[in-house]
């Protein structure tokens, strides 16, 4: 009876995959040719390979890592270090689903031991293909990334599956437990599950998880950025020509979206009339919007200029032209940034929904403010609010309240982030966890292999 249901669920899965891939695929792949993101690979995402590809495939791997986007790339990067700094010759396979997270992992991951390709569309015989190219001895797919022909052809051939940094919010553990029914076949055929924290492992349990599978080994996200924190970049050269000096206090504004830049502007020119010397760094989550956002600045009467026009000087700014606000129209400065400021505010959480990430300002010891909205940061969150290390804020009044009481008190702003940095530091080592227990059961498979030999 068991069998008949599994074969059922994956006969039902399989036909209205390929029904509703018929009605949208058009539509998605038009999307693709107009960005330019078409081609090439394209064949890979099928499960097509070229010949080149194919060799380096040959030998087959021992891990096969799906992380779909550059968030999952970075957790995936973590874990590939802690793995190779215990078995230096593991031969891995990474595949990533966007544009921007497969040239993030062929910059930072490829080598003569890590291959990266596009992972294939959720066919069967697209998934059997690329099976069949790759064939790993371990599938590791990283954080809600459960793709169904991907575990059952794993489970045919009998390859352990596992779920790495793994967190399930309230809304996706209610839809899991109303189509327990039906997905509870599924997700008993992963073997292992690593959540992030002892919550998130009572509701994978509750969702449909085997609870026997389900291991609290904590959030990688704090590996990650420890080794940003080692990678940043030295900005000095450009941050010089502000004029600013290292005794002024600065707010930063870190990852914001639209509105929140605004929203702070307004504040800060309300905190000036306290601190005169007080400056504004605002660092938007896209980059492209920087010029707006200088533009905002002028309207509202506060000198303003990007990092691209320090950039471009040769000198600092003349006297009496030190902006009042920084607007850092780059990428990958920001870790290197909440070195330099006083007091951090981490957007998408007060006007846009989900948080951006707040635990690479930690490791600086920087004073941290986030907004309400942190529903994909809950776990960090938590436990950050648990032990006093960051302060959160229902709206731009209180968040208007809160810089003000931390700017006029050194102490209070020093103790705030001495705690997150020491709370950052309590939750360090989820990649050595997790690489151990991988290689555990790889280790596992040589002593039966010996033993049935």
């Amino acid at each position: 009876m068991k069998a008949i249901v599994k074969f059922t669920l994956q006969v039902i899965y399989n036909v209205a995959f390929v029904t509703f891939f018929l009605i949208t695929g058009p539509f998605f792949l038009w999307r693709l040719w107009r960005r330019g993101k078409l081609l090439p690979q394209f064949g890979q995402r099928f499960g097509f390979y070229a010949k080149e590809v194919r060799e380096r495939l040959r030998p087959g791997c021992d891990i096969w890592i799906h992380a779909v986007s550059v968030g999952e790339v970075k957790l995936a990067r973590v874990l590939i270090r802690c793995l190779r700094e215990i078995r230096p010759g593991l031969q891995i396979v990474v595949s990533t689903t966007t544009g921007t997270g497969f040239s993030v992992a062929k910059n930072e991951l490829e080598d003569d031991r890590t291959f990266v390709i596009y992972n294939p569309i959720d066919f069967l015989w697209s998934v059997v293909w690329a099976y069949n190219a790759i064939r790993p001895r371990r599938l590791v797919l990283v954080e809600s990334e459960i793709w169904p022909n991907y575990i059952w052809c794993a489970r045919r051939r009998r390859i352990p599956t596992y779920l790495v940094n793994t967190r399930l919010s309230e809304r996706s553990e209610e839809r899991y437990r109303r189509m327990r029914w039906l997905i509870r076949p599924l997700l008993a055929e992963i073997d292992l599950v690593f959540a992030q924290d002892e919550a998130d492992v009572t509701r994978l349990a509750q969702a449909g998880f085997a609870p026997e599978t389900v291991f609290n080994l904590g959030s990688l996200k704090y590996d990650v950025a420890e080794l940003d924190a080692h990678d940043e970049k030295d900005i000095s050269a450009w941050w010089a020509r502000t004029g600013w000096t290292s005794d002024q206090p600065i707010l930063l504004g870190g990852s914001t979206h639209p509105g929140e830049e605004e929203v702070l502007a307004r504040i800060y020119r309300d905190l000036r009339e306290k601190w005169p010397d007080l400056r504004l760094v605002l660092a938007p989550r896209h980059a492209e919007r920087g010029g707006a956002v200088r533009d905002m600045c002028d309207q509202m009467g506060l000198r303003a200029v990007t990092r691209s026009q320090l950039a471009e000087m040769t000198g600092p700014l003349a006297n009496g032209s030190t902006p009042d606000v920084l607007v850092v129209n780059s990428t990958g400065e920001l870790g290197s940034l909440y070195k330099l400021v006083t007091l951090a505010f981490v957007g998408k959480s007060l006007r846009g929904n989900g948080g951006q990430n707040f635990i690479e300002a930690a490791p600086a010891g920087t004073a941290i403010v986030v907004g309400p909205n942190m529903q994909n940061f809950k776990v960090p969150t938590r436990e950050f609010l648990s032990q006093q290390a960051i302060v959160q804020v229902n709206d731009e009044f209180e968040l208007a309240q809160q810089l003000k009481l931390l700017f006029a008190s050194d102490e209070t702003r020093r103790e705030l982030g001495a705690r997150a940095r020491a709370t950052f530091k309590a939750n360090l080592g989820a990649a050595g966890r997790t690489a151990n227990v991988i290689l555990q059961s790889l280790d596992q498979d040589k002593l039966l292999g010996t033993i049935s030999g």
